[in-house]
Order: structure tokens, then C-alpha cells, then sequence
């Protein structure tokens, strides 16, 4: 028997292409705050400015001032870490900051300082029968005050940058040893503010504990600022010491001779004020 094959063909149908239009719709951004827009729509992102400003710029500060409370909380429980972490931060502001709050304050103790001083001129017998006062412009004090502090800081952070220098640490820059100082000196904040207000309330015994403390205080700013320098520095061994010596020697060089230019004319100031109403008093008697 003979054998059927069935051929099966495929018919394969042509595929129909179909053609799609391509509708480009444009879209619209605010200008301000980048917001997508509807056709028509006007973005009300301008009448929030001013809160949210305001309300930024009140985080801001509240938090500023909590950085630099915690730097000055810290630098008393963990000096070295607090320091070394301050140091090597890219951040400058709060430091700015702080050095700012620090010429304020000791200002404010210098205020206190020269009125407790002329206070104390006034209430002796040199000045008993006198009806004159000293008049004092507290204003150019804290003028000057500000003026002073910004020398004295910026000679500790000069001598460690030339000493840094010597010893040939290139990465130890004037922004690291500003930051050292600045950090390092924190809780001198607390120290000129306690003294101001001590010295206001003119206590014998409260005055003297205060300057205990004050002295304490500065000390341990002092010390943790050559620590400092000393770990932020790469020196040998041998020449660690000479170092060391030769920026606190540096420093305590410069200071003194600031003082002295400074504290002279400022007490030649005041004692030519004294004298000046000291010889009204004195005129009184010559008939």
C-alpha cells in the first residue's frame, strides 16, 4: 500500500505595523523651588520664605550654640579627644564662633576688673571727702578688651605655627593651630564669666577662690594646648623636647611683652584720670 505524506504548509501572516504619534507635552518648574507645575498652576513657594527662614535660621543658631556648648563641656570630661576631633574638622564656623564668645567674655571680665578697681579707689581715704567720681567710658573698655584678647590669641597660635615650621610639619597649617587654641581655650569662657560676676558681687573670700580657680582653669588650657600641639606634630624624639620648651617659652615671651605695652597704657589711662580728680580735690584747700 502506498503511503500518504500530508504536507502541512505555515501561512504566516504579515504583521501589522502600527503607527504611534509622539505628542511632546512641555513641561513647567518654578524657577524658585524647582516644583513640577500643572498647566496653569503658579506655585505658592514663595509665601513661606520668610517662616521657613526664620525658622532655618533659629535651628541654626540653637544648634551652633549646643556644638559649642558640648566643645567646652568636653574639653573638661575628654580634653584629648575632643580637641583632636576639633582640630582635624573641615569646619571653621564654630570655632569662628567661639572665639568670638571668648573675646566677649573677657572683655566683660576687664569691665568688671577696672570697676572693681576704681570702686575700691573710691571707697578709700584718699577719696572720702571728695564729692567727684571717677568717670569711666566702659564702653572703650570693652572696645579694648576685645582688642586685647584678639592679640592674645593670635600669639599662642603664631608661636605654634613657627615652631611647627622648624620642626618641618608642613600639614600643621595657621587653621589647625587656630582651631588647637581656640578649642584648647574653651572653658576660659566659663572662667573670665565667673570672674566678671565675682568681682561685681566684691567678696573678699569668693575673690580669692575665684582666682584659684580662674588659674586652675587657665593652666589646664595652657597644658592642653602644648599636648595638643604635641600630638598634631610629627617630631623625633630627641627634638620633641626642645620644641615643646621652645613654644612655650615663644609664647609666654610674647604674651608678657603685650602685656606690658597694653597694661601700661591702660593703667596710665586710668591713674590719669585718677590724678587728674585727685588735684580738684586738692585745689579745694588752696585759698
Amino acid at each position: 500500500m502506498a503511503e500518504e505524506k500530508k504536507e502541512t504548509t505555515k501561512k504566516t501572516t504579515p504583521k501589522k505595523t502600527e503607527t504611534t504619534e509622539e505628542v511632546k507635552v512641555e513641561k513647567r518648574f518654578c524657577t524658585k523651588c524647582g516644583k513640577e507645575l500643572k498647566e496653569g498652576e503658579v506655585c505658592d513657594c514663595t509665601d513661606n520664605v520668610s517662616n521657613s527662614s526664620s525658622s532655618i535660621n533659629g535651628d541654626t543658631i540653637l544648634n551652633t550654640c549646643k556644638d559649642i556648648w558640648h566643645t567646652i563641656i568636653g574639653v573638661f570630661k575628654k580634653p584629648a579627644t575632643t580637641i583632636a576631633k576639633e582640630t582635624e574638622s573641615k569646619e571653621t564656623n564654630r570655632s569662628i564662633i567661639l572665639i568670638i564668645i571668648l573675646a566677649i567674655s573677657f572683655a566683660l571680665y576687664l569691665m568688671a576688673l577696672i570697676s572693681s578697681y576704681v570702686k575700691g579707689y573710691e571707697s578709700s581715704s584718699l577719696w572720702i571727702y571728695s564729692s567727684t567720681s571717677i568717670d569711666v567710658n566702659y564702653f572703650q573698655v570693652f572696645i579694648y578688651g576685645i582688642l586685647i584678647y584678639a592679640i592674645m590669641a593670635i600669639l599662642p597660635v603664631v608661636a605654634a605655627l613657627i615652631v611647627g615650621k622648624i620642626t618641618k610639619n608642613a600639614n600643621f597649617t595657621f587653621k589647625k593651630s587656630f582651631k588647637l587654641y581656640v578649642t584648647s581655650s574653651a572653658p576660659l569662657v566659663l572662667g573670665y564669666l565667673g570672674m566678671a560676676i565675682i568681682m561685681l558681687l566684691d567678696v573678699s573670700l569668693l575673690n580669692v577662690l575665684g582666682t584659684i580657680a580662674f588659674l586652675i582653669i587657665s593652666l589646664f588650657c595652657f597644658f592642653n594646648f602644648i599636648l595638643g600641639f604635641n600630638s598634631e606634630t610629627k617630631m623625633k624624639d630627641d627634638s620633641r623636647s626642645y620644641a615643646l620648651t621652645g613654644l612655650m617659652s615663644l609664647w609666654i615671651i610674647m604674651i608678657v611683652v603685650v602685656f606690658l605695652i597694653v597694661g601700661a597704657t591702660i593703667v596710665s589711662s586710668v591713674v590719669g584720670e585718677v590724678q587728674n580728680s585727685h588735684n580738684d580735690y586738692t585745689d579745694l584747700f588752696d585759698w
